[in-house]
């Protein structure tokens, strides 16, 4: 039986020179030598700060040279080997907003699961007008309590949970027109 890695952070990450490209980057041990997974493949990852912006990263017991200088509040510019690419982060909840501001665009509010927990309750039903902003349920994760809001003005054309149920990273919660 293959053994379940439990995910401390997750992150994505887009590199300019691969725009249609995007990491998963997940931290699955955070200790003096860092275990992630990217795209679901293990690295073993520990690193060296020898000055300002000067990094020995070494992966899977081969070090490289990296120069990491941050752009901007997720952005990085990384120089490895004499290649210069800027990389841009973001958390599973940030990429989860923008891509609901994406689907208001299109008229259509897909609202998905931020984070694996369970939908405390369901505050509308089929049919239901909703305005930007009204809590549409309860997502309770990490202990915590997420009120999750229409992104948009729209009618509930779909539910796809109740409440006390269980949701993975990215479930259908529901549809919103």
């Amino acid at each position: 039986m293959e053994e379940v890695k439990k995910v401390l952070a997750t992150y994505y990450a887009q590199v300019d020179d691969f725009p249609d490209k995007e990491f998963k980057v997940e931290i699955i041990e955070d200790g003096p030598i860092k275990r992630v997974l990217v795209d679901g493949v293990e690295y073993e990852v520990d690193y060296n700060v020898g000055g300002d912006s000067i990094y020995s990263v070494i992966i899977n017991n081969r070090s490289n040279g990296v120069q990491l200088t941050r752009v901007e509040n997720a952005s990085y510019e990384v120089i490895n080997r004499g290649d210069l690419y800027r990389v841009d982060l973001v958390n599973e909840l940030e990429r989860t907003r923008a891509q609901h501001e994406k689907s208001v665009h299109a008229g259509v509010q897909i609202i998905t699961s931020p984070m694996p927990g369970v939908i405390l309750k369901v505050y509308v039903k089929e049919g239901d007008e909703v305005k930007i902003g009204d809590p549409l349920c309860v997502l309770v994760a990490m202990k915590m309590e997420n009120e999750i809001k229409a992104t948009s003005d729209g009618i509930v054309k779909e539910i796809f949970v109740g409440d006390n149920e269980k949701v993975s990273l990215q479930d259908k919660i529901m549809v919103i027109e």
